[in-house]
Parts: structure tokens; sequence; C-alpha cells
């Protein structure tokens, strides 16, 4: 008996579980026959913020620390009953928040070791697991597919790009305002990557654009770029940096260099490091080798906003510090 109703199920081209239970079709996950060889095993379960600690645990700290407001998740088979996918989508506070996310993946989870792939504003595929996750955001939303079967991975392209045609969130040529920072001589913008939580974990810095910058000397070298809603209270924040360092750091000057006003100071915590004020942006550069390495790196990156800005008005764009110049806006000017 069991022989014929499993023949009969494959007859039907159906595998032995239930069918369309993923919901309505079109929304962001597939259902049952939109994708060859997928098949869902069950319902699309949302996770709110309380409840997705006590489920995720510490995999999950991340998530929140980046900013998610709900997790839905659904699991399928892709191939054979022992071929399993999961289909993660997290929506974040803010599309910063999902490009944080997504970087952090792609550099402190797959250290590099990722292939861009053409689905979402970015993607990546982590081949150095034989291409069994695969990462991409847009908008707010942020999506983990992963395959964790016993085989070879199947191809989990068809299922990302079904997701991203069906997300209601983002351009796809969208990114996050001052990602577009990174793109300066000396600083390395494969590790471009949105710090989770405070800088240097100093309570009253937010959140920052970081990357290396092997050009300001040794390895340990990282470029801070801190955005505010406005020049003025990037100045207060500027302010309340050279504040704390002169109750803490072991050296600290405060000096003109060209038209730049920078502070030099070294930090028990933080060593060596060089910062100014520019526009709405607070520009740090950390553990560099030597100060004048560190002024060459600010100085390519104030030059930088400028080519931005510059660029931005010539397009007849906002060129101020609403839109074009604050990745961590706030949620009334989105």
């Amino acid at each position: 008996m069991v022989c014929l109703v499993m023949a009969g199920l494959c007859d039907a081209g159906m595998p032995f579980f239930n069918r369309n239970r993923s919901g309505a079709k079109g929304g962001m996950f597939p259902g049952d026959e939109d994708i060859e060889g997928l098949y869902t095993t069950g319902k699309i379960v949302t996770y709110k913020l309380e409840d997705f600690q006590e489920l995720y645990g510490s995999a999950g700290n991340r998530y929140i620390e980046f900013g998610l407001v709900t997790m839905k998740s659904c699991d399928y088979i892709y191939g054979g009953p022992k071929d399993r996918v999961n289909i993660e989508i997290a929506t974040m506070e803010s599309p910063t928040s999902a490009a944080g996310l997504f970087h952090h993946h792609r550099g402190k989870v797959l250290r590099g070791s990722g292939k861009a792939v053409d689905v979402g504003a970015e993607g990546v595929l982590d081949v150095a697991r034989q291409s069994r996750n695969l990462y991409f955001y847009r908008g707010k939303l942020f999506v983990k597919i992963v395959y964790s079967g016993k085989g070879q991975a199947p191809d989990l392209m068809p299922i990302a790009k079904y997701v991203d045609d069906h997300l209601p969130a983002g351009n796809r040529d969208e990114k996050p305002d001052g990602f577009e920072y990174i793109e300066i001589e000396g600083v390395n913008k494969d590790t471009i990557a949105l710090t989770p939580g405070y800088t240097f974990n100093i309570s009253f810095l937010p959140p920052s654009v970081w990357a290396s910058a092997p050009g300001g000397g040794s390895v340990a070298s990282d470029m801070f770029i801190i955005t505010k809603y406005s020049t003025k209270e990037a100045a207060e924040l500027h302010r309340d940096y050279t504040a704390y360092l002169k109750l803490h750091a072991e050296y600290i000057e405060e000096y003109t260099k060209g038209s730049m006003k920078l502070t030099k100071a070294v930090d028990p915590n933080q060593g060596r490091v060089v910062f100014g004020a520019y526009h709405n942006a607070l520009i740090i550069a950390a553990r560099p080798d030597g100060y004048e390495k560190g002024e060459v790196l600010i100085e390519r990156v104030m030059e930088r906003i400028d080519e931005i800005k510059n660029l931005a008005r010539e397009n007849g764009e906002e060129s101020g510090e609403r839109r074009r110049w604050n990745p961590f806006r706030r949620r009334s000017a989105e």
C-alpha cells in the first residue's frame, strides 16, 4: 500500500508532504510550483522582536543590534526529500540597517570569501561553504537563503531572484547614503561595514560606516565615517568626542592643517586616532601608522564628500544634509 501511495505521488510530480502551505502565490516567499523542484514543508512563521531572541539565542544578537523589526521564515525541500532549504526575510529599521546586516555577513561571516551575485541592491554567495548560503538586501529587507542538505548544494539563484522580484521595498540600484564614501584611495572598499553598536564602544557615538585602511599604515588601521542629521549635530558630536578624549586620552592635541581643524590623540583603548568634522560627518582615522598618514586619509574622505555633493547639485538632487549626507537619517525623514 505504501508503495502504491508513493508511486501515485511521484506520478503526480509531488513530493510526499503537503503542498501550497507557504501562503498566497505571488508573496515574498515562493509557493509550490513557483520554482521547479522547490516545495514547502511548512507555513511561513513570523517572529516579532520579543520572540526572536528566545528562539535564536546568541545567534540573533547581530540582528537585534542592527535594528530587527520582524523576521519571517519558511522551510522547503529543493530537489529531493533530503535537500532542505530555509528562507529568512528580516525587516529592519532602515535601509542602512539592512545593508549593515548584509555587510556583517559578507565581511565577518564569509570573511571575504563570498562571490558577488546579481540580486537585490547587493548579493553574495558563500563559495567557501560549497555555495550553501546566499545573502542579499533591498530596501529595509535582508534575505538569507540556506541549504542544509548532505549533498552538493543546488543553484540558489532561482530562489533568490524570485524573492527579489517579489520584495515590496527599495530600488535594486539604491544603496544607503554614506556607503559611497568608501570609494577612496587607501581605504579598502571590500571591508566596508556598518558598526552595529557604538564606535569604540563609547556610548554617545552612534553607528558608523567603517572600513580598514591599509593605506594608513599598519594592518590594524581603520577608517570611521559617522554622519549626523546636520552640520550642527556633527559639530556637537565632534565636541563631545574631543571632551571624552581630554578626560581619558594619554595625549591629545588640537591643531590646524591647511583648512582642516584636526585633533590627534592616544587613547588607552583606541590607540592612536586622528579626527575632524566636515559638513555633517565626523571622520576618524584610527590606529594609523603615524599621524601624517591619518591626515592624508581624512583629506581624501573630505575630497570624496565634496565630489558627491557637487555631483548631487549638478543632478538637481538635494545637496545637503537631509538626504545625500545621512545614512542614519531619522525615521521621520525617510
